[in-house]
């Protein structure tokens, strides 16, 4: 039996162990390293944990790259019990599946969030902002505003790229993060003049979109060289390929297109410049004296690598930006944020100001005072 949940602030129970810990109940959320028991909001893949709860669709990307775990699926808006807590999951947009938790104890209400994304430009519709008395904000680095800003006009904008390529006999190759922005950028490109060709990395994930309902068209798998009237995705960071094309068997997943690579911004750059060289390397056949012409998606969060100059970058985001976050937690009338370590601080500043309690250092469980001690 879990040990009764305090009344009074949430800080005095909620712990930070890489993921919060939700201490009464034994319940990791996202956890960084191995936990007996867990929640993972999205199908990144960052929860680690031997049993995971998720959505269907998450398990469903999860499995492509880890079988340790055991897996309690639950899909949105589904009560289930845990212990003496009721819990139940809730779109945060992006993805298929990525969800938000939702935990009610004894009147009280906690809402759990990770990356989500209020507009329903991603591929798991708008994140949903339920009533909540408290909200455990983990969220990642900030992306630029300007990338949070007029999404759908910043696709417009990317396919006009493309087509003014194609129309100058160019080839236009476009690299995007593969987990969640590629994948909705291929939807939201696809059905046009130019068809879509996919890195395997991205081919992967857009195939694991669509077994969750996620609509593509004219996408299909890159192999050889690009041709003349294709647009070509390639990954930007992420489980990145070292290979531009796959060019034996069909893809099986991210493991099928080689070593990952891509961390960090550096890593990002090198891994973006041997891609974009493998594919000028494998020019031939229609695509012979085509110009590769290139063009980066990118969130702002970080400025891009030194040694990659792509011919135009776009600013896009597929999460939300501060002041998203800042209306998503006031949207649930929370009167207490607990934010992660990595969770921006402009956003408890500005959540101060609003005059909601913001709490930004947990200490680890071994620090936990428990009621009654």
């Amino acid at each position: 039996m879990p040990a009764a949940m305090p009344s009074t602030s949430a800080r005095d129970w909620v712990t930070w162990d890489d993921g919060f810990l939700i201490h009464p109940l034994g319940l990791h959320l996202d956890p960084r390293r191995r936990a007996p028991l867990g929640f993972a909001s999205d199908g990144f893949g960052d929860a680690r944990a031997r049993r995971l709860i998720a959505t269907p669709e998450t398990v469903r990307f999860l499995r492509r790259w880890r079988s340790a775990p055991s897996f309690l699926p639950s899909p949105y808006g589904r009560s289930f019990q845990l212990g003496q807590s009721e819990l139940r999951l809730v779109p945060a947009g992006a993805l298929p599946g990525a969800a938000q938790l939702e935990i009610r104890w004894r009147g009280a209400t906690l809402l759990y969030a990770r990356r989500i994304l209020p507009e329903p430009e991603g591929l798991g519709g708008a994140a949903e902002a339920p009533r909540a008395d408290v909200v455990l904000l983990d969220a990642p680095p900030a992306p630029a505003p300007q990338a949070c800003a007029r999404r759908a006009d910043t696709v417009a904008a990317i396919r006009a790229w493309a087509e003014r390529v194609a129309q100058r006999n160019g080839i236009p190759v476009l690299f995007a993060e593969p987990h969640a922005a590629a994948p909705a950028l291929a939807a939201r490109l696809g059905g046009g003049d130019l068809e879509l060709r996919l890195h395997p990395t991205i081919y992967d994930r857009v195939r694991l979109c669509a077994a969750s309902g996620a609509d593509f068209r004219r996408a299909w798998q890159l192999r050889g060289a690009p041709h003349l009237g294709q647009l070509v995705l390639l990954p930007w960071g992420g489980r990145a390929s070292g290979r531009a094309v796959e060019r034996t068997s069909p893809s099986t997943g991210p493991r099928a297109g080689g070593r990952e690579g891509g961390d960090g911004e550096n890593g990002t750059g090198e891994a973006a410049a041997r891609l974009l060289a493998a594919l000028r390397e494998g020019e031939g056949g229609e695509g012979a004296g085509a110009e590769l012409r290139t063009a980066v998606v990118h969130d702002g969060a970080a400025a891009l690598p030194g040694g990659f100059r792509p011919d135009e970058v776009f600013l896009l985001a597929f999460s939300a930006g501060v002041s998203e976050l800042v209306a998503h937690v006031q949207r649930t009338g929370a009167r207490e944020t607990l934010l992660s370590p990595g969770t921006p601080t402009v956003v408890g500043s500005v959540l101060r100001e609003l005059g909601i309690a913001v709490t930004s250092r947990l200490g680890p469980p071994d620090q936990l005072v428990l009621a009654g001690s």
